[in-house]
C-alpha cells in the first residue's frame, strides 16, 4: 500500500506524506480536457461555426429530380472531410426507412451491421429456445423450474375449463387449448416466464363475435337444434384460432411488432374493466341457477337477469358465492402474508378439490346444482381436416380484435417480466411464438389463446427460468386428460363460473380511473369513453372505440405540435420557453421559434399559422413600445441622440429552431419555402435556422430551400442567429444614425455624442462581451451591410 494511505495523522497540525506532494504537477486527462474547454472559450476572437452540409456521396444515394417548385437542381457546397465524415456517420432514416432496413435484414443479412448471420444466429431466431437452452444451469434451474412448471400446471386446468365456458365451448376445449400450444409456445416463443394459455378477455371476444356472426346469418340453437349450432360454433371457433396464429406469424415477419403502442394506458385501461364487467356478468346465471341470454352490453344484460329472477336457484348460489369468498380470500391472504404465497396459485384447485368431493359424497347434482357431466377422455384430434376452407370475410372482426387484444395483454407482462430477468425480447419474434401458438392451437382442438397476466404471475414468483416450466404446465395437462377426466366430471358449474369472476374483479381498475382525475383529466376522460363504450354498447365496439381513440389521440398529437417562442437564460446561453421562463430576455427585432415535432403534411399548415401568430404578436408589442417611447420624448425638451431608445420599429429576423424536428417532407419544404419567400418579399423579413439535424439539412439541400434562405443563414445554435441578428441590426442602425448625423450637421444644428464602438470590441473593451458565446463570429461582413443596405 502506498505510504501516502498508511501515513495517519497524529494530532492537529501534524502532516503527511500527501501534503508533501505538489498537486500542481499532477495533470490528469480530465484536467487537460477542463483546460481545452477554458482555453476555447477565452480567445480574443469568436469563430462562428458551420452546420455540416451532405456530402456528394450522400446526395447521390438521396438524389431527387428537380423539385416539384420547378428549381432546378443545384450543386452541392464542397465542405471538408470532416464534415462529409460527420454527417454520413449521423446519417438518419425515416421511420418507413427503418422499419424497410430491418425487414431486409431479418430476411437476408440478419446482422445488425449487414453481415450474414451464423447458424447459431439463424437457429436462434427460428427456434428461440436454443437461446435459453444453449445457457441453462441444469443444476441451479431445473428443480425452480419443474416447481413453477407444477404451480402453473395445478392453477390451469380448473381456469382453462372455466374460460372454455366462457366463450361458449365445452371444458375440454380449453383443455386442448392448455397443450399443444404451451408445448408449440416454448420452443418459438421468445419469453421464458410467459405462460400461455386460454384466457378471459379472449374467451369473451370469441364468444360474442361468433355468437353476433351467427345471428347475423340466422343461425340459433333454436333453428337449426343444439348439436348441429355447437358443430358449426366449435368449427367457427377452430378456424378463428388458425386465422389469429397466421395473422402473428406474418406480423412478426414483417417486423409489425410495434403496432400497440398506439393503444395509450387509457384506453387499454378503460375497455379493460368494462370488459371484467361483462366477463363477470356474463357467469351469473351460473350462480343464480338458471338460463340467461348471453348478450354484449351492460344493460340488456341486467335486464335478462332480472326478467326471469323467478327461477332463482339458492343452492347454487350459495356455492357459487362460497367459493367467489374463499378464492378472493386466499388472494388476499397471500398477498398480505408471503409465506403463504402459494394459496395464490393453489386457489382455484382448492375449491376445485373441495367441490368435486362434495360430489362425490352428497350429490350436488340430484341436489339441482348443475355439474360438467361429460368430458372427453385421450388427447386432443387433428382438426385441421375440418377447419378448411375458412370465411375470412366474416371473421375478420372477431379475428382482428383477437389480434389486438391477445398481443397487447400478452407483450405488457412479456417485457416486463424480460425486464426483470435482464434479457432482451424481440415483440417481432414474440408474435411469432403466438402465431405457432394459436396455429397449433386451432389444428389440434382448441380456441385462441394469449399469455395470461396471473398465470404469468405465479409463474415468475414460483421461480421459473426458462420455457421448461411451461412443458411442465402442458405435461400435467395432458396427464389431466389422459387419467383425470373421470374426476373433473364431477365438476360444479357455478364452481367454474367462481373461477371466472374472481380472476376478472382484479381487472376492473378504479385505481386507475381515480388516479387519471387527480393527475391528468383529459385521460380520465379517455377512459370513461372507452369504459363506457364498451360497457354499453358492446365488447367489440368498444374495442373500436378505444382503438379509434387512441389513433385520434395519435393523429392530434401530431397534427397540433407544440410549438413555443424562446427567450435567453440570463448568465447563460440557453434559449427557453418564455411561458416557463417568464424572465427569459427577448430581443426586439428578433422572434426565436421553436418546433417541438417533425414537420409533415398533417401539421405544416398549423406550424406556418403559429409562426404567423407570434410574428404578428411581436409587432404589435413593437409598435406598442414605439408609441410608448414618442409619448414620453414629447414632454422632454432635449432628445440627445445618444440615449438609450426604441431603435427597432419592426421584426427584421425570425429563428427557427430546428433541434427538436427529426423530419421534414415536402410538404413541409413547401410550406418553408412559401413562408421564405413572403417574410422576405412582403415584410422584409429573413428567415433564419438554427441546428438542422443531418437527415433535415440533406432535405433543405436537396430542395434548394437551403440556397434560398441562404447557406450562411443557417447556423449550429441559437446563439449564433441571435447574434447574427443583432449584429446585423446594430450595423444597420449605426449606419443610419451616422447618416442623420451628418445631415444635421450640414444644416448645422447640435449633433450631439453618438457611441462609435462595434459591437465585437477587443478584450477588457466592453463588460457586455462577457455573454458572448466564443467560437462565433458575430460581424456580419461588409458585403452583407452593402447588401443589407
Amino acid at each position: 500500500m502506498p505510504q501516502s494511505m498508511e501515513t495517519e495523522p497524529s494530532s492537529e497540525g501534524s502532516t503527511t506524506a500527501a501534503d508533501d506532494i505538489d498537486t500542481a504537477s499532477i495533470v490528469t486527462s480530465h484536467r487537460e480536457a477542463l483546460n481545452r474547454i477554458q482555453s476555447d472559450v477565452d480567445v480574443a476572437k469568436p469563430r462562428r461555426h458551420k452546420v455540416p452540409e451532405p456530402s456528394p456521396t450522400t446526395l447521390r444515394r438521396f438524389s431527387v429530380p428537380a423539385s416539384a417548385r420547378g428549381r432546378s437542381a443545384r450543386r452541392p457546397a464542397t465542405i471538408s472531410e470532416h464534415g462529409e465524415r460527420a454527417y454520413d456517420d449521423e446519417e438518419q432514416e425515416t421511420g418507413g426507412e427503418r422499419w424497410a432496413e430491418q425487414l431486409k435484414l431479418s430476411c437476408c443479412c440478419g446482422g445488425a451491421d449487414g453481415s450474414s448471420r451464423s447458424p447459431k444466429e439463424w437457429l436462434n431466431t427460428l427456434l428461440p429456445m436454443t437461446a435459453w437452452l444453449s445457457t441453462y444451469k441444469w443444476r441451479e434451474y431445473l428443480q425452480t423450474d419443474v416447481m413453477a412448471g407444477l404451480t402453473v400446471g395445478v392453477m390451469i386446468v380448473p381456469q382453462s375449463m372455466s374460460y372454455a365456458k366462457l366463450a361458449g365451448l365445452p371444458v375440454e376445449f380449453g383443455l386442448y387449448s392448455s397443450l399443444v400450444p404451451i408445448y408449440a409456445y416454448a420452443f418459438f416463443g421468445s419469453s421464458r416466464q410467459l405462460a400461455v394459455g386460454p384466457v378471459a378477455m379472449v374467451s369473451l371476444l370469441l364468444s360474442t363475435g361468433l355468437t353476433m356472426i351467427l345471428e347475423n346469418d340466422g343461425i340459433t340453437p333454436e333453428s337449426e337444434g343444439e348439436e348441429e349450432y355447437e358443430k358449426i360454433y366449435t368449427t367457427l371457433a377452430l378456424q378463428t384460432s388458425v386465422l389469429v396464429g397466421i395473422c402473428y406469424i406474418v406480423m412478426g415477419l414483417l417486423r409489425l411488432g410495434f403496432v400497440t403502442i398506439f393503444l395509450s394506458h387509457a384506453v387499454v385501461s378503460g375497455f379493460t374493466s368494462a370488459a371484467a364487467i361483462i366477463i363477470g356478468l356474463s357467469q351469473v346465471k351460473y350462480i343464480f341457477g338458471y338460463d340467461i341470454p348471453n348478450e354484449k352490453s351492460l344493460h340488456k344484460i341486467l335486464y335478462n337477469i332480472f326478467a326471469n329472477i323467478d327461477q332463482f336457484n339458492w343452492k347454487t348460489f350459495l356455492l357459487g358465492t362460497s367459493c367467489i369468498i374463499a378464492l378472493m380470500g386466499m388472494k388476499k391472504i397471500a398477498a398480505k402474508y408471503p409465506r403463504f404465497g402459494w394459496f395464490r396459485a393453489a386457489g382455484p384447485l382448492l375449491v376445485t378439490v373441495v367441490c368435486i368431493v362434495l360430489q362425490a359424497t352428497i350429490d350436488l347434482e340430484a341436489r339441482g346444482i348443475p355439474i360438467v357431466s361429460y368430458i372427453p377422455k385421450g388427447l386432443p384430434p387433428f382438426t385441421g381436416s375440418i377447419i378448411f376452407p375458412a370465411n375470412l370475410g366474416k371473421l375478420s372482426i372477431v379475428v382482428l380484435s383477437i389480434v389486438i387484444v391477445g398481443f397487447m395483454e400478452s407483450i405488457a407482462i412479456a417485457k416486463k417480466l424480460a425486464q426483470v430477468h435482464g434479457y432482451e425480447l424481440d415483440s417481432s419474434l414474440e408474435l411469432v411464438g403466438l402465431g405457432m401458438a394459436n396455429l397449433t392451437s386451432g389444428l389440434f382442438g382448441g380456441y385462441p389463446v394469449t399469455g395470461s397476466f396471473s398465470r404469468s404471475a405465479v409463474n415468475n414468483a414460483s421461480g421459473a427460468h426458462s420455457g421448461l416450466s411451461a412443458m411442465v404446465t402442458a405435461t400435467m395437462v395432458a396427464i389431466t386428460l389422459l387419467f383425470l377426466t373421470p374426476i373433473f366430471e364431477l365438476l360444479a358449474l357455478a364452481t367454474l363460473a367462481a373461477i371466472v369472476i374472481s380472476g376478472v374483479i382484479s381487472l376492473v381498475d378504479y385505481s386507475e380511473a381515480i388516479y387519471l382525475w387527480k393527475v391528468h383529466k383529459f385521460d380520465f376522460s379517455v377512459w370513461l369513453v372507452a369504459f363506457l363504450g364498451t360497457l354499453f354498447l358492446g365488447v367489440e365496439l368498444g374495442l373500436g372505440i378505444a382503438v379509434g381513440i387512441s389513433l385520434l389521440l395519435v393523429i392530434f398529437e401530431s397534427a397540433y405540435p407544440h410549438t413555443a417562442v424562446l427567450g435567453r437564460l440570463s448568465g447563460t446561453h440557453q434559449y427557453r420557453n418564455i411561458k416557463q421562463y417568464p424572465d427569459a430576455e427577448q430581443y426586439d427585432g428578433i422572434v426565436l421559434i421553436r418546433v417541438d415535432a417533425p414537420i409533415y403534411f398533417a401539421n405544416s399548415q398549423h406550424v406556418r399559422d403559429k409562426i404567423h401568430k407570434y410574428y404578428q404578436r411581436a409587432e404589435v408589442k413593437l409598435h406598442a413600445e414605439e408609441e410608448s417611447t414618442e409619448s414620453d420624448a414629447e414632454g422632454s425638451e432635449e432628445r440627445p441622440l445618444n440615449v438609450e431608445e426604441h431603435e427597432v420599429k419592426r421584426v427584421r429576423f425570425v429563428i427557427l429552431e430546428l433541434n427538436p424536428v427529426s423530419h421534414l417532407d415536402t410538404s413541409a419544404l413547401h410550406m418553408l419555402a412559401e413562408l421564405n419567400s413572403t417574410m422576405k418579399k412582403d415584410k422584409e423579413i429573413q428567415v433564419l435556422l438554427s441546428n438542422p439535424n443531418p437527415r433535415v439539412m440533406r432535405k433543405l439541400v436537396q430542395s434548394g430551400l437551403a440556397d434560398e434562405i441562404g447557406r450562411d443563414h443557417i447556423f449550429v445554435s441559437l446563439h449564433d442567429a441571435v447574434q447574427y441578428g443583432l449584429g446585423h441590426m446594430d450595423t444597420v442602425e449605426m449606419k443610419r444614425r451616422i447618416s442623420s448625423i451628418a445631415s444635421m450637421r450640414q444644416l448645422g444644428e447640435p449633433s450631439g455624442a453618438l457611441p462609435l464602438s462595434p459591437i465585437n470590441s477587443e478584450p477588457g473593451g466592453n463588460d457586455d462581451d462577457d455573454d458572448l458565446e466564443v467560437g462565433l463570429d458575430l460581424s456580419p461582413s461588409e458585403q452583407d451591410i452593402r447588401e443589407e443596405s
